[in-house]
């Protein structure tokens, strides 16, 4: 292949031009597009330039652009031409100077309209352009996405194929645990695949026949199994077979199984123990001479394990049968759906040109596009596909075949024809940097296209600008062997440096000599391969402390530039495999104090943010579930410890204060979506503080923003709720992921270390990279067998007898294969140094490192382990040897691992950091304004006074999840007796909870047995509690809605109750000119009597209030409504005691007034006094209010209005009073 020279190339034709990495690919299409804009005169809309990527979209027409800028002011100016391109545009006789800045500025002023598209958005717009004749709709949305739709489409066909196949098929599919996503499995990203070959062939099976010749068959078998067992065993023992298969112990195992098996009756179990006592498997095990032993059950078991050897062959059969249909259906049902919402994804972009281009107007739909694009330059062209490359060759009248891999005669492309003339079609990629399968792309279209592409039209480019000299004489020694990349069409042709010498990495003011070093893990013991967690923990820490040493300021580089500077964190990366590898390595640079960025090909929702912020989600979508909200406060977002959410069950005041947050967050949801429930979440929950607070902090609050965003618009777009939005991502977590804006985001722009997948680093460079963990085999992906038959077709093996083997085999190569192109990828992203850790570690042997280090010298992993780490120092020693340039230094160093060796903790440079000081603060912030309750009130009386109320600090509390005694314990301790009365009931902000759930779920106009019942048990179960609760709660539900429950009314209960005459947790914000511990004092003075007060003044006397001004905020349990009159209620769960008696009315007086309880309804009152002026017409206080009730559940005995129920209500005075002190004025406002 000739290296490419743009005085000879031509510009009319199909042309080849295989880059390496490095040799300016980039610049040869600018270079290119010139020419073409020059001597053929063509406009930037007539030009076609088509990448892969949005990314490298962009940076090509910025590229272009500076292209057409740069030659334009070299004709302008007469300067002197800066390259080879600008010398032969001068020299070139087809180029007028006058001519060309007409040319030039023309271009320049059209730009906007320059056809350089991603290959997606080249499909969309010729379908769009050429609407009639392509078939398309004008308005067919595009989504980036279809993985929801593909679902239903898989569920549907479960629906009406699988389940309406009852019988053995349907049985063994859902005890194998198949489900739509496993049954489709072996198609992802191939489904819509039109060149996907499917083997073998297969038909359906009727599998309930065959079952039931076996089923007929076990019977017999049984019967003579339970009568003779003891001889036919002895027969085995007794007979001359060989002991290899029919030792004792091997005949009693396999009696065993046939105990199993036949005594149940169920040939799902042991049924593999039938094969030894058939007549075939005797027969084979008999020894020479000997006589066979007889016995009817072996000629009975051997038709048995016949019968059961079809039922398996036949369920194999059937379930690929199954799945043939499910990929046709896919490809079917999809389009069809998508056809009537008027849906298209990516994919149906290349599949309906493709389409219309075979279609009956395909030949002038091409024409057409020849017409509208008179050049086109594929770039990246080594991550085409079949069908890619077909729509290609139909645009440039190429003969591409039709079918999936239909090669033209080799040399075929470039010859003129009347019917096709030459149209100028350069292909541009590298197909050593083909890695990029797992997205669809098939270098066999690449190598195809090669083969046909003539000789003299096919171009390499041999100059690598990127590396330094000694670099790329390292890399060119590394790959210079037969058949590097495992692909006869794929060679490797060393590359000459072309970046300047005096551009160096300097180490002590002295260039580095040796760019390629490869470090060697030395084992602790060298008879075996290292364990693969061990080497990669030292490596992990022998990459941190290189990279600290090489920041020690010692370092300096002469970029490109010329201009000499330190070495910083931003010039280097380290590029790995996998994100577990990526993570371990930012916390091994965090713990020594270097800035690191990640950057990968991971989606947002393989994080762990992702994953927290659905848990979230789902207890803000059931607030009322306990068990959802604890599970929300252990993730990493809100950061809980597993004892801090142990502790709150012990805590009521702190349990409800995140039952609060829970229940606002849901609010949120509802009134203002996801982004606004993510908003709250972060600002008063403090998941901003707690997530940049740890070293990482930068990386979650970016993937936290990035995923919220995400559930935002798809809210937004598809009209999805709270329970929408959590099934969305619950999809996108555990589904297929194809969309760009699904990538992880940087969490930072500052200088810092990079550490990137091989993948994500693809064309890009820098100036110092490591490879710690080259030594790692690509994952076997056993899941499917994916691989090229001869003829070229990508074909997807099911089942045939050559699947596990051969065609195994073959599907292992290739992934061999594009493990090699991604080595290559990942040895040539660096300028000035690159570090390869190697060595005798488990796996290595199947990394193609391997291959390129030691060739064949070791036959199999297991010698290769075995090898000494001397033995593999030396083998690398040799290499450098070979690579020593004559008179000069290797460009290659060899050495073992530093391990222990310590690093010092970043420190940088200061003094050119900027100086940056602190904004003087103004004017005074009123730091008293602020949202208050009746739990911060009383907080400080809770803590300085006595301990918190019995629910929340008993010690043998026990939270919901405990509903059975401790392992170990003799018998039950306190808190599990055997009393399962309400007194009995669990104590605890947990249990207060539970019941405060059930009382807002309650019909008090329509309480009856079975839906209450029904109630109680679901609230129960939701909660943690257990069944064996239901009778009590159900029991004391039915006691408290038929209380008496007014003084002045005798005869009224709760079941009295209207619908729609009572609201439950209702909430209110009142506004508070200013509160204060003597403001309290004040409202309450003269208003306290210890017959219904108790000892609620020395309480009062004692709580410490700071002052606030702001709002009071809280939430009454019930509001009811009876003749006109407003009563308020409040559920207490608290444990008093054991009796009634300790529920009376004077007993109830101590907690009320120890807790503060007093307070909470006056302040309560005041609230809805305050509501009922603004909403109520004609209120007075005396007429409509009618008082406070506290309803203690445990104490309420059935009937009786002595127990259990405590009424006040607060003085008019207190009201007035209130009106003046604390909220400011009579005409305050209540939100």
């Amino acid at each position: 292949m000739k290296n490419l020279d743009l005085r000879a190339i031509d510009t009319c034709g199909p042309t080849l031009i295989e880059a390496s990495a490095g040799t300016g690919k980039t610049w040869t299409i600018t270079a290119l597009y010139t020419l073409l804009l020059l001597e053929q005169r063509l406009r930037p809309e007539e030009i076609l330039v088509v990448t892969y990527t949005k990314a490298a979209t962009a940076e090509l027409r910025d590229r272009i652009r500076k292209r057409i800028a740069a030659t334009l002011d070299l004709y302008a100016t007469g300067r002197e031409p800066a390259d080879e391109l600008e010398q032969l545009l001068l020299d070139s006789p087809k180029v007028n100077r006058e001519a060309a800045q007409l040319l030039l500025t023309r271009a320049l002023y059209s730009f906007d309209d320059a056809a350089i598209f991603t290959i997606h958005g080249f499909c969309q717009r010729a379908l769009l352009e050429n609407a009639f004749e392509s078939g398309s709709l004008f308005d067919s949305e595009l989504t980036a996405d279809q993985s929801a739709l593909a679902a239903q489409v898989c569920d549907d066909f479960w629906r009406t194929r699988i389940m309406a196949d009852t019988g053995p098929f349907l049985e063994r599919l859902v005890r194998e645990g198949y489900t739509p996503d496993k049954l489709a499995a072996p198609f992802e990203g191939q489904y819509q695949n039109p060149d996907l070959n499917v083997i073998p062939e297969a038909v359906d099976v009727d599998l309930a026949r065959l079952a039931g010749q076996r089923d007929a068959l076990l019977p017999p078998v049984a019967a003579m199994w339970a009568a003779e067992r003891a001889a036919i065993v002895q027969i085995l023992n007794q007979a001359n077979l060989s002991q290899t298969s029919y030792k004792p112990a091997q005949i009693e195992a396999a009696a065993a199984k046939l105990d199993v098996c036949l005594g149940q009756g169920n040939l799902d179990k042991g049924s593999d123990g039938l094969a030894l006592f058939t007549p075939a498997r005797i027969e084979k095990g008999m020894k020479k001479g000997s006589a066979r032993p007889e016995h009817l059950f072996f000629d009975l078991c051997g038709r048995l394990h016949d019968a059961v050897v079809r039922v398996e062959d036949g369920f194999d059969t059937k379930l690929i049968h199954r799945r043939i249909e499910l990929k046709a259906w896919l490809r079917d049902e999809l389009a069809r759906r998508k056809q009537a919402l008027n849906l298209r994804c990516y994919d149906d972009l290349l599949l309906d040109l493709h389409l219309a281009l075979e279609g009956p107007g395909g030949a002038r739909l091409a024409a057409g596009l020849r017409e509208r694009y008179q050049a086109a330059l594929i770039d990246e062209f080594q991550d085409t596909d079949p069908l890619q490359w077909r729509i290609f060759a139909r645009l440039a009248g190429l003969p591409a075949g039709n079918g999936a891999m239909d090669r033209p005669e080799r040399g075929t492309f470039g010859t003129a024809t009347p019917e096709a003339p030459p149209y100028p079609l350069f292909l541009i990629g590298d197909p050593k940097q083909a890695i990029y399968s797992f997205r669809g792309a098939d270098i066999h279209a690449y190598l195809a296209a090669a083969r046909a592409t003539a000789a003299d039209r096919r171009w390499t480019l041999d100059t690598n600008r990127r590396s330094t000299p000694p670099l790329v004489a390292a890399v060119n020694a590394l790959f210079d062997t037969g058949n590097p990349f495992l692909n006869p069409g794929i060679r490797f042709n060393p590359v000459q440096a072309g970046r300047q010498r005096h551009q160096h990495l300097l180490r002590h003011g002295r260039p580095v000599e040796q760019p390629l070093r490869f470090w060697v893990y030395q084992r602790a013991d060298q008879s075996k391969p290292a364990a693969k967690g061990t080497a990669r923990g030292t490596t992990v820490t022998a990459t941190a402390a290189e990279i600290a040493r090489l920041l020690d300021g010692k370092s300096e580089i002469i970029p490109k530039d010329g201009i000499r500077r330190p070495l910083k964190p931003g010039d280097m990366a380290i590029l790995v495999k996998a994100h577990y590898q990526a993570d371990q390595m930012q916390s091994a640079l965090a713990a020594l104090g270097i800035p690191s960025v990640q950057h990968g090909n991971a989606t947002i929702f393989e994080t762990r943010e992702a994953l927290d912020l659905l848990r979230i989600l789902r207890a803000a979508a059931d607030p009322g579930r306990s068990a959802l909200i604890r599970e929300a406060l252990l993730t990493s977002v809100v950061g809980l410890s597993a004892n801090d959410v142990f502790a709150l069950q012990h805590d009521e005041t702190a349990w409800e204060v995140w039952l609060f947050r829970f229940r606002t967050l849901h609010e949120a949801a509802q009134t203002g979506g996801v982004i606004a429930l993510v908003s709250r979440l972060l600002g008063e929950c403090g998941v901003r503080r707690q997530a940049l607070a740890s070293a990482d902090g930068p990386r979650r609050m970016t993937n936290i923003l990035h995923c919220c965003e995400l559930l935002h618009q798809a809210e937004q777009e598809q009209g999805r709720g709270l329970e929408g939005s959590i099934a969305w991502l619950e999809r996108r977590i555990t589904g297929e992921m194809q969309d760009d804006t699904f990538l992880l985001r940087l969490e930072t722009d500052a200088n810092a270390v990079t550490i990137s997948t091989i993948h994500a680093s693809k064309g890009l460079e820098y100036p110092v990279v490591f490879l710690p963990f080259a030594w790692d085999p690509p994952s076997a992906q056993n899941r499917r067998v994916l691989f090229h038959d001869a003829s070229g077709k990508l074909t997807l093996d099911l089942g045939s007898d050559k699947r596990d083997t051969d065609h195994r085999q073959l599907a292992r190569e290739e992934q061999d294969a594009e493990a090699a192109r991604l080595l290559y990828v990942a040895l040539t992203r660096a300028e000035f140094l690159c570090y390869v850790a190697w060595g005798g570690i488990k796996g290595a042997f199947e990394s193609p490192l391997r291959r390129l280090l030691h060739g064949e010298d070791y036959r199999d992993a297991k010698s290769f382990g075995a090898a000494p780490d001397q033995e593999i120092l030396a083998a690398l020693a040799g290499l450098a040897g070979k690579a020593a340039r004559e008179g000069g230094p290797s460009p290659i160093a060899a050495g073992f691992m530093p391990a222990d060796t310590p690093a010092p903790p970043y420190s940088p440079d200061r003094e050119t950091s900027a100086s940056f000081a602190c904004r003087g603060v103004q004017r005074t912030i009123a730091a008293q304004w602020r949202v208050s309750s009746f739990s911060a009130i009383t907080d400080g009386a809770e803590r300085h006074l006595q301990p918190r109320d019995y629910d929340a600090v008993a010690a043998h509390d026990a939270p919901p999840a405990m509903a059975e005694p401790p392992a170990g314990t003799d018998g039950p301790p306190a808190g599990f007796g055997t009393d399962l009365s309400i007194f009995g009931f669990p104590r605890g902000a947990a249990a207060g909870t539970c019941l405060h759930e059930l009382f807002e779920q309650l019909d008090f106009s329509a309480v009856e047995g079975e839906s209450l019942e029904r109630l109680c048990q679901t609230v129960l179960l939701r909660n943690g509690y257990d069944g064996r609760w239901l009778p009590a709660v159900q029991r004391m539900v039915m006691d408290i809605v038929a209380a008496p429950l007014l003084s002045d009314e005798p005869g009224f209960s709760l079941s009295r109750l209207k619908p729609g005459s009572w609201q439950v947790e209702m909430e209110f914000f009142l506004p508070v000119a200013s509160l204060s511990g003597g403001r309290l004092a004040e409202l309450f003075a003269g208003l306290l009597s210890p017959d219904r007060h108790g000892g609620f003044g020395e309480i009062l006397a004692a709580l410490h209030v700071q002052e606030t001004r702001g709002m009071l905020q809280g939430f009454m349990d019930m509001v009811f409504e009876h003749n006109g009159r407003f009563y308020i209620i409040d559920w207490k769960s608290n444990h008093l005691g054991g009796r009634p008696g300790d529920y009376s009315a004077t007993k109830l007086l101590e907690p009320m007034a120890r807790h503060a309880y007093i307070l909470q309804y006056h302040l309560y009152t005041l609230a809805l006094d305050r509501l009922l002026r603004l909403r109520l017409p004609g209120y007075e206080y005396d007429t409509h209010f009618g008082g406070a009730i506290y309803v203690f559940l445990r104490g309420i005995v059935a009937g009786s209005a002595e127990y259990g129920i405590y009424r006040d209500k607060p003085s008019p005075l207190f009201i007035s009073r209130a009106n003046e002190l604390l909220l400011g004025s009579g005409e305050a406002g209540l939100a």
